[in-house]
């Protein structure tokens, strides 16, 4: 499967995440070239805060996230691109300076616009966008510390509801993006989160989707991780 979509930002993204998740080999060719896009988006217009900016085509339709829900509005979508596009980069670990700094200074962008922000830490924005800033976070952000990770999942925790879920969270992303975090700091949400993933998973549909595929391998993992 060719992982490189140079129409689509989104889709690229996409595609490598989908290959990271159940571990499937990129070539080294292949790395350099989808890093070498991602990086070409840093200097153009409409990145959110410097980070990287999604391709015409993304903006011109509805971002769909990778387990599946939407993100509709213009900001939303450029600040989660940005996020996810930053720790590609970090995963895919090409080593130039061009890449170096387009990761350093999408870094520095993102943490000024928190600042400015006066945010609470650990949480920006709205409550999808920060789950890609912990997703991000997660990959080795400049920023990652415990502190600022550890902010965030306490903020999650304020949201919880009695049915294993978190008001005003995007579900199947929020549990992406918890199975991505250190478990040691993670384990308590996912802990959490174990029996509405269980009665999900029994009342799986029998129809398959890229998106339902993901959900229940992410379920899964993270059930064998609080075993």
């Amino acid at each position: 499967m060719k992982l490189l979509d140079r129409t689509s930002l989104a889709n690229t993204i996409d595609k490598v995440s989908e290959a990271l998740l159940f571990e499937m080999d990129i070539a080294d060719n292949e790395k350099q070239e989808i890093a070498s896009f991602i990086a070409e988006q840093h200097y153009k217009p409409g990145a959110y805060a410097n980070m990287f900016a999604p391709s015409e085509t993304d903006m011109q339709r509805d971002l769909i996230l990778f387990t599946g829900e939407k993100i509709k509005t213009n900001a939303g979508r450029r600040h989660m691109i940005g996020e996810e596009a930053s720790r590609i980069l970090r995963k895919l670990d090409i080593k130039t300076n061009r890449i170096k700094t387009a990761l350093e200074e999408a870094d520095q962008g993102i943490h000024k616009r928190i600042t400015e922000s006066g945010s609470q830490l650990g949480h920006y924005c709205c409550k999808s966008c920060s789950c890609s800033l912990w997703l991000n976070l997660s990959s080795g952000n400049s920023g990652n510390n415990y502190k600022m990770l550890k902010s965030g999942l306490d903020f999650l925790k304020q949201h919880r509801e009695n049915k294993g879920t978190w008001k005003g969270f995007p579900y199947f992303y929020t549990l992406y993006v918890l199975n991505e975090i250190d478990p040691d700091l993670a384990m308590d949400e996912l802990r959490f989160a174990s029996k509405s993933i269980l009665r999900w998973i029994k009342r799986k549909s029998s129809e398959e989707t890229k998106y339902s595929l993901r959900r229940n391998f992410i379920g899964e993992t993270i059930l064998d991780k609080i075993r």
